[in-house]
Formats: C-alpha cells, structure tokens, sequence
C-alpha cells in the first residue's frame, strides 16, 4: 500500500510524470482492462464500427479490430525485411501482425521497461520470438539507420512522443523510399472553455501528453501534410472509437476500477470529459 502511494505521489511531482511511468507504475499489468481468457491485456480505446454489444469484454475485440484496420492499411508483404511498431505497449499488436500477415521481422520500441519485458515474455511464449521483438527505444530517435525499414505501424503512441512533429520526420527518415506508415492516434482536441482547460490540463498530467501535440483534427492533418509524406488516407474515428469506448468504461463492474490505482483515476478523469478525436493516417514515403 505504502509503495503505491508513495509512485503515485512522485508521479505528480514536477519533472517525474513519463510516459514510462503512466503505464509501469499506474496501469501496470493490468492495461485498461485484462482478458480473463488469455490474461493479456487491452491498452488503446479500440476501434468499434464492427462490435454490435458493449460487453466489459468488448475492449479486447475492439483492441483487435483496431490492430485489424491498421495492419491492412500498412500492406505488409513477404518482402517486408523489417518492420517497426512505435509505441508497441505489450507487443498484442506484434503478436496479431506476425500471426495474420507475412512479415519477416517485426520490432517494437517502448519507455516502459516493464512493458519491454512482458512483451517479449509474450511473443517468447507464443512461439513468434525469432520474428517479433521489443526493445528500449524513442520513436522520435529511432536506433534504426536511414531507409532501412519498409513499414511502421503506431496505435495510440504518437499523442505520447515529444513530439508528433519529430515523429514523422523520423518516420520519413527511416522508411525506404516506398515504405508506408500506418497509424492510429488518439487527439486531444485545444480546450474551448475554463473547464476545457482544466479536463486537458488534467489529462495531460496523468496521460504524459505534451502540451505541443494538443490540437484539433484539422491542425493534425496539416501537420502530416507538412510532413513531406505522401498521404494515401487520413481521417476522423473517433465516432467509432472514442464514444464507444467512454460507453464501455462506464458500463464495467465497480470492481475492476480497483484494478487502477485509484488516485491516478481520480485525477485522470479529464480523458473522459476532455474534448477528444481519433485519428488515422496512411501515408507512404516518396
């Protein structure tokens, strides 16, 4: 009890909140929510068009929806010698892209230590580690040389990254001429009002969000237009992401929000009234 309390109090100490411990120390093994069947769990909001009942275990069908949509849109290919995952949690989205799709190598760059060692755990004992890994890695200084990488896939990381800016020019970096990226991500709209204001301020205290990558929808497609990556898609999900999901959250047992620790989701609650969006991009390099 004292150790919780005394990571949740050095977390909201000037200079100590990281994204590393948003998910070690506050969500821990746990996720948002934990599949009782094969006891992995579900870290992004999910992609709901296709689920037609909100059960409290819709989320892990709607986290593999979401892996779904992202890994077509990246058109992995036998040929694909090394593909990246940024932002990977705990490697579910690794596992489901070697699982359903011919990829050849697959890493994944995490913060979290404890995140890095679960996923690799995972991907060890499902078999798929001699094509799968995670390693300590900023999707803003990737250790990979230039177009050496022929896709990269993101879900729900970049709002994280220091900043989405840096991120796509690392992205255009490292592809090889061709190489697409792939991603969803969750957007944190700019605040109307004095109360907007409080929601984000307090959303992006307890989710690590830069004050750099708060804005709106349209200010997010001018920036990947910018980016000098050729955009194939982009558009808004977040009628099937971000409302589904709030009904999801509030629909679950009392109990499981036990699960959390609980000053962070005290705290945290501006991500459910927090102005959000959902975004998701296809883009290739020239």
């Amino acid at each position: 009890m004292f150790s919780k309390l005394r990571k949740t109090f050095d977390f909201f100490r000037p200079g100590h909140n990281t994204t590393a411990k948003v998910y070690d120390d506050m969500l821990g093994e746990f996720g948002l929510a934990l599949d009782e069947k094969t006891k992995i769990p579900s870290v992004n909001m999910g992609f709901w068009k296709e689920i037609p009942q909100i059960k409290p275990d819709s989320i892990h069908h709607a986290n593999r929806e979401m892996f779904r949509i992202v890994g077509e849109a990246a058109r992995f290919s036998e040929e694909d010698s090394h593909v990246v995952d940024a932002g990977c949690g705990f490697a579910t989205n690794i596992k489901y892209c070697i699982e359903n799709h011919r990829i050849q190598k697959i890493t994944g760059l995490n913060v979290s230590p404890f995140q890095i060692e679960w996923g690799n755990r995972l991907l060890n004992k499902s078999g798929l580690s001699h094509k799968g890994e995670v390693i300590n890695g900023s999707a803003t200084d990737m250790p990979f040389a230039s177009e050496s990488i022929d896709r990269v896939v993101s879900i729900e990381a970049a709002f994280h990254f220091e900043t989405r800016e840096t991120f796509f020019e690392e992205v255009k970096r490292v592809l090889k001429p061709g190489g697409i990226l792939s991603m969803a991500d969750l957007v944190v709209c700019t605040p109307k009002n004095a109360l907007q204001k409080l929601f984000v301020k307090s959303l992006s205290k307890t989710l690590h969000v830069p004050k750099e990558n708060v804005y709106n929808f349209e200010e997010y497609v001018a920036l990947a237009y910018k980016s000098g990556l050729e955009i194939l898609h982009i558009e808004t999900i977040g009628k099937e992401v971000v409302n589904p999901f709030h009904k999801w959250f509030w629909r679950r047992p009392v109990s499981e929000f036990f699960n959390y620790n609980l000053i962070w989701s005290v705290l945290g609650i501006g991500f459910m009234f927090a102005r959000l969006d959902y975004i998701r991009i296809v883009a290739r390099k020239k």
